[in-house]
């Protein structure tokens, strides 16, 4: 089994005084050279990913407080080079100040001689009225903003002295007033982390806390899972206080058990391992000790830990390596051997029992026979001297199984493609261009969408060498797309397969026929399916594989039906009352021709359609799900996961995860194994889709993928970029899905697609995909404004993708249109890319031009701050090129940056801050370049699922540290 780790540091309670602190020396005794030294040794055992603060971070909950916590921390990070994204805090009764709200606070808590008034509030209707909702009967006249002024100074300065915004709770968030969730994935995992911060401080005030506080159960749903479905990947959740100091601990100890994989704690100053469990469930806690014990100070055992967790494929925890490091009032930390008697040196593994899977296991990939087509295949692809053409077409009748031979060639040669194999599946109903192909490829590579294109996917391909798989040759307009695509990917292997024959040999194809199996292979192949258990006489298999056709697809599917406790007579019946008949009309003949094949596919895929009916025959919604399943036709046949499954069959999630294991232990779906996919994933076979998308309520599929992909596209407002992270990750997981969508939304929906999808499209693509679905949308019946739109994110989209003729062409079709349109605006953007292409083409001094004499003055005197800073930073981009730095820093320092932060424009912001980081590069001060790249830059993109934007900051962080310009 394959394993991640994830090392965290898990550090609480520092109670600084700031101004207030009457003995600095004995902190600085702790957490001076010494505490430097503990970070150095923690460092030994490899790199921190997260560093967890579980409150306490101040004292007395004082602005002036959380100063010199800012040197703290931001010491703590360089050090342990982090960016401040990787940093996540929950805030303490410490920083509660106690001083303000006190009046809702005593309304609720009750006073010196007043009684409160939670014991008279039922716990359900506190809950929503903390997460938005009304106030319960009783408490209308307390205010909650009131009530959470008291946490002020610990959130204005997570907000806005650490830049952490998404770790305040705001208006919008999944819970609006208490705590925060977090997902960020680490380099190279195949699964998101979950961080989610509880906040059981909100209702803290005196020192009669312990059993009076509260976390809700809308906090703790709200934030540990995804509208009450688990969330995928490592769950790792915050708080301060121990569960057992909670009013509703017994409540929330269950919910948290069952959405969280780890929970970590403060508050006790002592460091702990908890465990507990009932029947149904096990929670596991740590508890950090003191980093600063305020009363104790240096007497005290103050202490920390590491948590090095290692991880399945999947994030489930299989084990916890611990390391427990204390304080000596002698004037040093050391491992901590005094918690645990098998500790040593304060390293002690904490083993996880492996938890059951979420989802039943996928069947087991099974293959027999065809060593012949193998070898073939062999001698065609490998490399090596004996290898002569690069190019392989495998095409047969639907069912035979030529997709299932490809992807087993590439499993088996694993070694010999150490770049890994690449997937691309064609629409035989929708096919896209080469470019669109193309970008779908380098969205899988993590390429950029540049006129490079081609080469770096090319270059990609070759070191290390991979293979390219496409599905679905059917026709010669699919045969001539491939071809294309093997033009531009001159000298890399290729697999295709499909039904189309025609491959040209004197291009250098080597074209393999895919029969259906023989009498012994397929008997193999129902053996396989159907395992030891269920085993069927011999002579009855062969009357079942002979009236199957021998089709591996035919097999695969029956096999369901005799696993479910069919017998091979009540199965033949059953195709015979579908009409069949069971015998081909001459023996002589070759037994099936290509509409015999379909007849006997179509026929037992309905059977298995009927028996997943009366599998779900006891739920009561058993049509909703089985209309579910057929609107799955026209989901992307490279597969889909989850949240768009459920999209697509109009389902919640976990009804499509329900049906979805239905379907796959009866053959009707497959799951993706994970290493094409690292999240839960689903394809259905090409032919099965097509005989679904014929059925009446099909076309209900499409209009909800549509709505599925246009609630995400948008840019989402500032303050929201935890919300665009979440929606634009989902996008680029579904990289194959969205480029084939876009070659099927019908025309009544091309500007509603345009206009939410144009941000996404400019930033992020694939951007041959958009240019091919703009060049649709201009050949409908556009409005004047509708076509200036479409040609705003053509050209845009054009450019970048390295199209410039496109891309110039458009830009002054929506210039002369604006101007006809008297929209100076809409003019002045089109002018900017005019000059953007022809900066591109490398006439400068005409793009300096038109930006400082015609673009910059028309925002002007429109008053548009954002795009006059946009402009003066396209101004400062030829200045920098020109080698005019310290004018073009100036620019982005004075007139560019103070924009964006004005605006809360997060995104070019970070956009600018970037550039400012090459020109401090290159002006030979790289640790302040890579400070900005690593702590304000990179957090900022990974928040909002900026992948192009991630692995350019990535690779430019790289070439600094290995000295590259």
């Amino acid at each position: 089994m394959s394993e991640w780790k994830a090392r965290i540091l898990h550090i609480s309670d520092l109670h600084e005084r700031g101004p207030r602190e009457t003995e600095p020396f004995r902190r600085r005794r702790v957490l001076g050279d010494a505490w430097k030294s503990n970070l150095d040794a923690l460092l030994e055992d490899g790199a921190i990913d997260l560093v967890c603060f579980t409150g306490d971070i101040a004292n007395w909950g004082q602005p002036d407080e959380y100063g010199p916590a800012t040197g703290f921390i931001e010491a703590l990070l360089q050090q342990l080079s982090l960016p401040i994204g990787r940093l996540f805090l929950v805030p303490g009764n410490h920083d509660i100040d106690r001083k303000k709200g006190k009046k809702a606070w005593e309304e609720l808590r009750g006073g010196k001689d007043t009684q409160g008034k939670l014991s008279r509030v039922r716990p359900l209707d506190l809950s929503r009225w903390l997460a938005g909702g009304e106030p319960p009967l009783g408490l209308e006249s307390v205010s909650r903003d009131e009530l959470f002024s008291r946490q002020g100074a610990y959130r204005e300065w997570v907000s806005l002295t650490l830049g952490r915004k998404e770790l305040v709770p705001a208006s919008g968030a999944a819970h609006p007033f208490l705590g925060y969730r977090h997902t960020l994935r680490l380099t190279g995992h195949p699964f998101d982390i979950h961080v989610v911060g509880l906040d059981s401080a909100w209702l803290a005030g005196n020192d009669h806390d312990k059993g009076n506080l509260l976390l809700t159960s809308d906090q703790v749903e709200r934030l540990t899972t995804d509208q009450g479905e688990t969330l995928p990947g490592f769950r790792l959740a915050l708080v301060h206080h121990p569960l057992s100091e909670l009013a509703d601990m017994a409540d929330c100890q269950r919910r948290l058990a069952d959405s969280v994989d780890l929970l970590l704690r403060g508050h006790l100053h002592s460091e702990n391992i908890d465990t507990w469990e009932d029947p149904d469930r096990t929670s596991r806690q740590l508890a950090a000790g003191c980093l600063y014990e305020g009363d104790e100070a240096d007497e005290w055992p103050n202490a920390c830990h590491v948590i090095t967790a290692t991880l399945d494929g999947q994030g489930r925890p299989l084990r916890y390596d611990l390391r427990f490091r204390s304080w000596s009032k002698r004037g040093h930390w050391h491992g901590d051997d005094s918690l645990y008697k098998n500790s040593k040196g304060g390293r002690l593994t904490w083993r996880i029992q492996a938890s059951p899977p979420p989802l039943p296991p996928a069947p087991p990939r099974l293959f027999v026979g065809r060593k012949r087509e193998l070898k073939e295949l062999k001698d065609a692809l490998l490399p090596g001297e004996q290898r002569s053409v690069s190019l392989c077409a495998v095409h047969g009748m639907p069912g035979v199984g030529k997709s299932h031979l490809a992807a087993w060639f590439a499993a088996l040669h694993a070694n010999d493609f150490p770049g890994g194999g690449w997937r691309l599946v064609l629409n035989p109903t929708v096919l896209p261009s080469v470019e669109a192909l193309l970008g779908d490829l380098g969205n899988q590579l993590e390429l950029p969408g540049d006129a490079r294109l081609a080469e770096r996917c090319r270059e990609r391909l070759l070191r290390p060498l991979s293979l390219v798989l496409v599905e679905n040759a059917d026709s010669k307009e699919a045969a001539d797309v491939t071809a294309a695509l093997a033009k531009a990917l001159q000298g890399c292997p290729l697999l295709v397969t499909g039904r189309w024959r025609n491959f040209s040999e004197a291009a250098r194809w080597r074209r393999i026929e895919v029969q259906s199996l023989d009498a012994p292979g397929a008997l193999e192949l129902l053996a396989q399916e159907l395992g030891e258990e269920a085993r069927v006489d011999p002579a009855q298999a062969q009357s079942l594989v002979r009236a199957l056709g021998y089709l591996p697809l035919a097999v695969h599917l029956a096999a369901g039906h005799l696993r479910a406790s069919h017998s091979v007579e009540s199965f033949l019946a059953l195709l015979k009352d579908k009409e069949l008949d069971l015998e081909p009309a001459d023996s002589d003949d070759p037994p099936f021709t290509e509409n015999r094949t379909r007849a006997i596919i179509k026929s037992t895929f309905e059977l298995s359609l009927d028996l997943l009916r009366r599998h779900l025959q006891t739920r009561p919604d058993v049509e909703r799900l089985l209309s579910g399943l057929t609107a799955l036709g026209h989901a992307s046949l490279a597969g889909v996961g989850e949240s768009l499954g459920a999209a697509i069959a109009g389902l919640t999630p976990n009804e499509f995860r329900n049906l979805a294991a239905a379907a796959t232990s009866l053959s009707v779906l497959t799951r993706l194994p994970r290493e094409e996919r690292k999240d839960d994933a689903w394809r259905i076979h090409p032919l099965l889709a097509d005989l679904l998308r014929n059925r009446a309520d099909a076309a209900l599929g499409l209009n909800r993928m549509t709505e599925w992909f246009v609630a995400r596209l948008p840019e989402q407002p500032p303050g929201q970029e935890h919300l665009q992270q979440e929606q634009w990750a989902e996008l680029h997981r579904e990289g194959s899905a969205l480029v084939d969508w876009l070659l099927q939304v019908p025309e009544e929906e091309h500007v509603r697609v345009e206009r939410a999808g144009s941000p996404f499209a400019i930033s992020q693509g694939p951007f041959p995909a958009w240019v091919d679905f703009c060049e649709r949308v201009l050949q409908g019946s556009l409005s004047p404004r509708e076509r200036s739109n479409v040609l705003w994110t053509i050209s845009n989209v054009a450019m970048t993708s390295g199209a410039l003729d496109r891309a110039l062409v458009a830009a002054k079709e929506q210039s002369a249109l604006d101007r006809d349109l008297q929209d100076p605006r809409g003019t002045a953007l089109a002018e900017g890319i005019r000059a953007d292409i022809l900066q591109a083409r490398g006439q400068q001094d005409e793009a300096l031009r038109i930006r400082q004499q015609e673009v910059l003055p028309a925002f002007e005197r429109l008053g548009d701050v954002r795009e006059r800073a946009v402009t003066l930073g396209k101004v400062a981009d030829i200045l920098q090129a020109r080698g005019q730095q310290d004018e073009a820093l100036r620019i982005r320092q004075e007139e560019e940056l103070p924009v964006y932060e004005r605006l809360g424009d997060v995104r070019e912001r970070a956009v600018t801050l970037f550039k400012i980081a090459i020109i401090s590069h290159s002006q030979g001060q790289q640790d302040e370049a890579l400070r900005v790249l690593e702590q304000q830059v990179l957090p900022v993109f990974e928040q909002m699922g900026a992948a192009r934007e991630c692995e350019m900051t990535r690779q430019k962080i790289t070439n600094i540290r290995t000295g590259h310009r």
